[in-house]
């Protein structure tokens, strides 16, 4: 079967947002599904020219050129010599006052429709609807976000006649990152589910999401829980080179965005520092990847009370990311940022991408988020950890003492190798057959 996946994220671009549709690409034609890929190529965004040696040689990429609003505003500054940032579109705000910032972004999201990237799904529909013709296309998938992934795949699909599968790696109107007023989610609400009245399919990444679509969709609508995972071939010939200074890494890799925030972190790591016994061994928090400049602040400050105890690299390519995680003593993984009652469920239902290739680095991870969350349910079936309320630095605290103190974490009860990215790859293909059989 000829399939389209539609995905704004694809390399050269980095960030752990292309690897979903990278190894469905990769790893489909074993399954019996042909992949052709339509994307975006913003060449503002942070690249990662290393990822183009996994997409499969012959495969059918058409790339379409877009840089959004902000990334025009970056690109100019960078000309004038003014303060730039190599992160994603959103992190590029931290330059303003936190107010300014969040009234910029919630106006851009009020206005952009279906999101910022609307303009890319527009300007890709033409050559899109060529290719389908002439592959004689027979399904087309997309995954979001951005969520004019899925406008350009629905519009697509009705025009040629083709099923239409919609992937979700994170929410639209329900994601706690989301900026815009009242009146656009309900609006926003009401129009994914017009949209999804035409999809053949869903996708989710966590399982609290696929009962949420069930609910929504009922037996109309097959719904699927595919987790994002680890690619066993990343991993191999990775040696991480051994640090000598004896301190422990407590090491964060990609960035920092939507509700994900440090603070609640760097206080807890402030009580710890302040109560450890005089010759303890130092420990380092080690942040790598684009952390955003919106937190520059925050960690001056932590770092002008406790110098040295933070290190910072910048974004590195997908296998140095790994390396990374190899030589820690310790993983964190921060789930959520706090956002009150409403958010909840959500946050609950989150399970970032990242999670599953700490797994496979088989690093113990200390887990800030929801203590009954999926990510939480799943790090202590298939993991090693402490795992602590994000919004209790107290409890944030404890954790780092265990941790220091060297008590080991439970071992895993199940293997994790189920997540590895080739066997996704085939529950992922025995879905979309169903599909299209349906």
């Amino acid at each position: 079967m000829k399939v389209l996946l539609v995905s704004y994220f694809y390399p050269p671009m980095g960030g752990a947002g292309v690897q979903r549709v990278l190894k469905f690409s990769k790893y489909l034609p074993a399954f019996g599904i042909e992949p052709h890929v339509v994307a975006a190529y913003d060449p503002d965004y942070p690249q990662d020219e290393t990822l183009l040696a996994e997409v499969p040689h012959g495969l059918n990429v058409l790339r379409v050129e877009h840089r959004t609003g902000l990334q025009r505003v970056l690109a100019w500054r960078r000309r004038q010599g003014g303060r730039s940032s190599a992160a994603a579109p959103a992190l590029a705000a931290g330059a303003l006052t936190a107010r300014v910032r969040d009234a910029v972004l919630a106006a851009r999201a009020n206005l952009s429709f279906p999101d910022d990237r609307g303009g890319w799904a527009r300007a890709a529909f033409a050559p899109a609807l060529a290719l389908v013709r002439e592959a004689g296309i027979e399904m087309v998938v997309s995954s979001a976000p951005p969520v004019s992934a899925h406008a350009l795949a629905r519009r697509l699909a009705r025009t040629s006649g083709l099923p239409w599968v919609a992937d979700y790696r994170d929410l639209w109107a329900d994601n706690p990152g989301y900026a815009a007023a009242a009146w656009r989610r309900a609006l926003d609400r009401r129009t994914e589910a017009r949209w999804l009245a035409d999809a053949a399919g869903v996708t989710v990444v966590t399982p609290s999401w696929r009962e949420r679509f069930e609910r929504e969709l009922g037996r109309r609508t097959p719904v699927a829980f595919i987790p994002n995972g680890y690619d066993e071939a990343d991993f191999d010939g990775l040696q991480p080179v051994p640090r000598a200074d004896g301190a422990f890494r407590l090491v964060h890799t990609g960035a920092f965005y939507g509700p994900r925030d440090p603070a609640t972190l760097l206080d807890a790591l402030a009580r710890y520092l302040r109560a450890a016994p005089g010759g303890a061994r130092p420990l380092k928090l080690r942040l790598v990847g684009s952390i955003g400049s919106r937190f520059d602040d925050a960690l001056a400050r932590f770092e002008a009370d406790h110098p040295g105890v933070i290190e910072r690299r910048p974004y590195v390519p997908h296998r140095e990311a790994l390396l990374e995680m190899l030589a820690a003593d310790a993983l964190l993984l921060v789930v959520g940022a706090g956002q009150g009652a409403r958010h909840a469920p959500v946050v609950a239902g989150t399970l970032p991408g990242k999670l599953f290739e700490y797994l496979r680095a088989r690093r113990p991870v200390l887990l800030l988020g929801d203590e009954q969350g999926d990510a939480a349910l799943l790090l202590r079936r298939h993991g090693r950890g402490w795992i602590a309320d994000q919004t209790r630095p107290e409890r944030i605290a404890e954790c780092l003492q265990a941790m220091m103190r060297g008590m080991p974490p439970a071992e895993p009860a199940a293997d994790a190798a189920l997540f590895e990215r080739r066997a996704l790859a085939g529950g992922f293909a025995a879905f979309l057959h169903r599909c299209r059989r349906g």
